[in-house]
């Protein structure tokens, strides 16, 4: 990759910090939009305003998803606090450790979950089962099953991390809707302002072309 030399022994600007300086400039113009200058037509300051009311939604959304991902977590915990004591695991025996399943074969051969035939001591009994799987099994390898009370097959029970991270899902999912609707909105709106501002400039042009006695045909 070649070097990048700047004039006069400057270093060029990098894309992020461009970025955001170009970021600022335009907000602050948004800020200034919305002062008295006489100057500034209708149509900015509604996109300014637009502008800068997504912004304060996005600002205003960052407690809403907290607080969204506070009720996923105590609900996700909740869920887990069950299942930890409701469920409980076994250790099994891999006696058939080739299957797959039926409708993963693809995700099966790429680390998929696969279907294997367990035995386990349940008393002094010996139960085989059919179970599903997260990783390659062979014959005579041990794993863990779980079992729920009525000594059912059932999934691991959903632990702390889950809850997390089930948490933090909620609330980036959340911020990221409203920070959509948002920018949504503001664009929407600015595609109108600038169909007003193109009729405005063809209102403009007409009149200077065909309402000023003719000046403008002699000066052409």
């Amino acid at each position: 990759m070649g070097k990048v030399f700047a004039r006069n022994g400057e270093i060029p600007a990098r894309p992020t910090v461009t970025g955001v300086t170009s970021f600022a400039g335009r907000l602050r113009w948004h800020v200034q939009a919305l002062g008295f200058n006489p100057l500034i037509r209708t149509t900015d300051r509604l996109e300014a305003l637009a502008v800068l009311a997504a912004l304060l939604i996005a600002l205003i959304a960052i407690p809403a998803a907290a607080q969204a991902g506070d009720l996923v977590y105590a609900s996700s915990a909740h869920t887990a606090e069950l299942q930890a004591r409701d469920r409980h695991p076994v250790q099994a025996q891999v006696v058939d450790g080739g299957g797959r399943m039926p409708s993963d074969v693809e995700s099966s051969a790429s680390g998929g979950p696969t279907s294997v035939t367990a035995q386990w001591h349940e008393g002094t009994r010996v139960r085989t089962e059919q179970i599903t799987s997260t990783s390659t099994a062979k014959a005579g390898e041990s794993l863990t099953v779980w079992l729920d009370d009525t000594g059912k097959v059932v999934a691991a029970p959903m632990t702390a991390d889950d809850a997390e991270l089930s948490a933090a899902v909620a609330s980036g999912t959340v911020w990221i809707a409203i920070v959509a609707c948002g920018a949504l909105a503001v664009f929407l709106i600015r595609r109108g302002l600038d169909r007003s501002r193109d009729r405005a400039w063809d209102s403009a042009l007409h009149l200077l072309a065909h309402n000023d006695d003719g000046w403008a045909n002699r000066h052409a």
